[in-house]
């Protein structure tokens, strides 16, 4: 084999080089110097055996904020308590329902809060602890909006909302569970009357109740428990609320209620409550010390001796001296000529005529709502009133046929005689 002659210096120096990395070998071998170990990769250090339960108090050297609120969870320091340790790793738990401490159900609860049966608790509660009472996320009707968003837009759209719907609901329901439907926490009027106490006082002591007050819903037959836009959060306004009861003849401890409604359709002389659709004008809505829920003393017998006190139903709105004067030419219109005709009929001691004895209480069908016919017994005496240009004419069944007028002169009527 021919080389050139710098090939041949290449491979003269190579072979030296060679040699001599084996001389130093040998060399290094003999001396017993340390050698380099080769290069390789570098095993991972062995995984630590995880305890089987973690040491106590060891959490909270991490995990010390849960306890740094106003309330706290009783067992937050004690975690071993809700999370058990498994057994691979100290970080991963089997957490205890609530319900291992936690009695939230009764046996007679037959409404259940969705979150409580599907065993949520922590949709509302926080385990360990927050700054608001019984562990909840946010306190009062907050947490309940955050689910119950129809609710919260009622509030927030309608004028007048009630007060534990605004602030609390829990007022009225139970967050977990209930005998009664929607969690409430007591059936009927009895949640209204634990709060409006007044009121439970009253319905105790009052001579009349309103039969609304116990049938149905009670007190939801006219009130609505969260918001409306009429005041007292009334489902409506006043006369529409009673005649949604009152289209029909209704049994009462006093005796007999017409139907209302019936009758106003057909008598379109309205009292003047009536006409602006104000039934509490004269009725009160709860209970009363006058039959028929009147707000003020009348007489409830048809002849009544003349007692201004009395009549303080219906002075509320017209002149007293309507019946305590005997002789005028301003108070009344009902007059023969000076002589007072209201005073004749009603200021008497003996068979004093109540107001209703001529005027329908409602509505009429004859001007000044007068009366076709009055209750007698069982017999229905006809009134046969007439209207003049200046007065009038009533006949024949309280009295022989008589006429008035407002005239100043001319000949002297015989109403009444």
């Amino acid at each position: 084999m021919r080389m050139s002659a710098g090939s041949s210096n290449s491979f003269a120096l190579g072979l030296a080089a060679c040699v001599s990395i084996a001389l130093i070998t040998a060399v290094v071998r003999a001396s017993g110097l340390p050698q380099a170990a080769p290069a390789r990769a570098v095993a991972p250090a062995p995984h630590a055996v995880a305890p089987a339960k973690a040491a106590a108090g060891t959490c909270l050297q991490c995990h010390a904020s849960i306890t740094k609120h106003t309330v706290v969870h009783p067992k937050s320091t004690d975690c071993a308590t809700c999370h058990v340790p498994t057994e691979r790793d100290a970080h991963m738990f089997t957490v205890k329902q609530c319900t291992a401490c936690h009695q939230m159900v009764k046996p007679a609860d037959k409404f259940v809060h969705g979150p409580v049966a599907a065993g949520e608790c922590l949709t509302c509660h926080d385990p360990h602890g927050t700054d608001e009472p019984q562990l909840v996320r946010v306190f009062g009707s907050e947490l309940c909006e955050k689910c119950h968003v129809d609710m919260k837009a009622r509030l927030a759209e309608q004028r007048f909302a009630h007060a534990p719907a605004k602030e609390d609901c829990a007022t009225c329901h139970n967050p977990h569970a209930s005998p009664t439907k929607y969690q409430i926490r007591n059936d009927g009027a009895e949640q209204c009357l634990a709060c409006h106490k007044t009121l439970r006082k009253e319905l105790v002591t009052a001579r009349v109740q309103h039969e609304a007050m116990s049938v149905d819903r009670q007190c939801l037959n006219c009130h609505d428990p969260h918001a409306s836009d009429l005041g007292k959060q009334l489902k409506g306004t006043s006369m529409k609320l009673c005649l949604s009861c009152h289209d029909r003849e209704v049994d009462a401890p006093s005796g007999n209620v017409q139907n209302i409604k019936s009758w106003l359709e057909t008598h379109n002389d309205l009292h003047g409550p009536i006409r602006q659709q104000d039934c509490v004008g004269c009725h009160l809505p709860h209970d009363s010390e006058h039959f028929r829920l009147l707000k003020k003393d009348y007489p409830e017998k048809f002849y009544s001796p003349f007692d201004p006190k009395n009549y303080e139903l219906c002075f509320m709105c017209h002149e007293p001296d309507m019946a305590k004067v005997e002789r005028s030419t301003t108070v009344t219109g009902f007059r023969d000529g000076d002589r007072n005709l209201h005073f004749l009929h009603v200021n008497r001691v003996e068979k004093g005529r109540t107001c209703r004895a001529c005027h329908e209480a409602h509505s009429s069908s004859i001007p000044k709502h007068l009366r076709e016919s009055v209750p007698f017994g069982e017999w229905q005496l006809p009134v046969g009133f007439q209207q003049t240009a200046d007065g009038g004419r009533c006949t024949p069944g309280c009295h022989l046929p008589a006429k008035y007028s407002r005239k100043p002169t001319g000949p002297v009527g015989t109403a009444g005689r």
